[in-house]
């Protein structure tokens, strides 16, 4: 079983990041967390959303939400091993991030689940 520790985030994509932070953030009461060239993290309660740009409208209505669940050191080392032993689908990493590594994968309906740890 791996282990984790919370729900981080839920990575959404956008073909227009400045009309999505509005949409969240005046629409639906979300509060504006940080914001980069590429990407926002807009919260309500204990929910985070990060609002990531995306190449082209395609990307977006292809794409499915990202769950992003942060967890120790020790724990992801653990789950790479059960994710090999399980046969999981890696799409990305795993990679070095910022003070950190993290993988994503697929779940078996297609999702996208990112697993990191930080320092």
């Amino acid at each position: 079983m791996i282990i984790i520790e919370s729900l981080n985030h839920i990575n959404i994509k956008t073909d227009d990041l400045k009309k999505s932070i509005e949409f969240y953030t005046m629409f639906l009461d979300f509060e504006l967390v940080s914001e980069e060239e590429n990407s926002a993290f807009v919260s309500f309660d204990s929910l985070t959303l990060k609002l990531q740009k995306a190449e082209n409208k395609s990307d977006c209505e292809m794409s499915s939400p990202l769950l992003s669940f942060i967890m120790d050191v020790d724990d992801f080392t653990d789950a790479m091993q059960e994710i090999e032993e399980h046969g999981y689908e890696i799409t990305a990493g795993p990679s070095e991030i910022e003070n950190g590594e993290n993988v994503v994968i697929k779940d078996p309906g297609g999702s996208l689940i990112e697993l990191y740890y930080q320092d």
